[in-house]
């Protein structure tokens, strides 16, 4: 076997493992399961963002609550003032026209308060609930994914024996391949599929593209090989014997 012979029939040995190794990950639950688990990170995102909606929420309300406790102590006190000047005699009636103003404004003030804590305690209870949804579809994915996965384990045990005798027969061929001509191979599979094609009429059969005369001449001899100055993929000619 030449050399050029020998890469060959390691690339194929190479095909059909990666052959077997995408239909093992090209399932239809393979591909529910990366689905899924693009959906569970989806809600964990979400979650995050809720999570801290309802701290924002939580501590805005906490804020809220103690600015009214102080304005309805405020109140109570100064409508408490306002019962004791109108007992004392010497109060005009321009200054209790005064004090019951700022008593009116404390009140609208009140009411605006509480009106926004209601608010808030409204978007808390909304969050909530938007949360508690968001976990039991989570929830429910989780589990799905979790039968699925023992599913696909199943598919992937059932491939591996096929799966180590590829690599077995690579081990085999590695031993019978030129070094120097797997490394190349070896470089080139980073970046394509195949990375060993034949030249058809002149062009390349992995990009398709024409092959000057000097590539050409460069295949002219046995075993001889060289790479596309277009895509990189290794190429070889088939020669007459």
């Amino acid at each position: 076997m030449g050399k050029l012979d020998a890469l060959l029939a390691y690339q194929q040995a190479d095909q059909k493992k990666q052959q077997l190794e995408l239909a093992v990950r090209s399932t239809d639950n393979r591909q529910r399961l990366n689905k899924l688990h693009r959906t569970l990170r989806d809600y964990q995102s979400t979650l995050r963002k809720l999570n801290d909606e309802i701290s924002s929420y939580s501590a805005t309300l906490s804020q809220g609550r103690e600015r009214l406790a102080a304005l309805n102590k405020r109140y109570e006190l100064e409508t408490g003032e306002l019962e004791t000047l109108s007992l004392d005699e010497e109060c005009t009636a321009e200054e209790m026209t005064e004090f019951r103003t700022d008593i009116d404004k404390l009140a609208r003030e009140v009411a605006s308060f509480e009106r926004d804590i209601k608010q808030l305690m409204s978007n808390v209870d909304k969050v909530i609930a938007e949360y508690q949804k968001t976990r039991q579809s989570a929830g429910r994915a989780k589990k799905e994914y979790d039968q699925l996965k023992i599913v696909c384990e199943g598919e992937r045990d059932s491939a591996a024996k096929q799966i180590e005798a590829c690599d077995y027969e690579l081990s085999r061929l590695e031993a019978r391949v030129d070094p120097d001509m797997l490394a190349k191979y070896q470089r080139v599979r980073q970046h394509h599929a195949v990375p060993l094609v034949k030249v058809e009429n002149a062009k390349c059969s992995g990009c398709r593209m024409s092959l000057p005369m000097m590539t050409m001449r460069k295949l002219s001899s046995p075993d001889s090989m060289t790479e596309c100055d277009n895509c990189g993929r290794l190429l070889y000619a088939v020669t007459d014997k």
